[in-house]
């Protein structure tokens, strides 16, 4: 019996840790997810207002292709941290 709850306990824990394993690196960083508040995969000026002092500088430097949302690669891109 132990060794069944033993095998069994294993399985669970390699079953959930694949979406880890295969979650994309460079694009599941806590700090984007943390501003995007809707979770759509871009931070608007309002979201990036919530946690950044002179947000509307920061946001249109960071926003490079002037479309009013970060991605993730820019908003990385502005603080230095690079896309990959």
């Amino acid at each position: 019996m132990m060794k069944k709850m033993t095998i069994l306990l294993i399985g669970i824990i390699v079953f959930s840790s694949i979406p880890l394993a295969l979650a994309d690196e460079n694009k599941d960083h806590v700090c984007f997810r943390a501003l995007d508040e809707n979770q759509d995969g871009e931070v608007t000026l309002q979201e990036f207002e919530r946690l950044y002092k002179n947000a509307d500088e920061k946001f249109k430097a960071a926003d490079a292709d002037r479309d009013g949302k970060l991605t993730h690669d820019e908003y990385h891109d502005s603080l230095g941290h690079g896309s990959s």
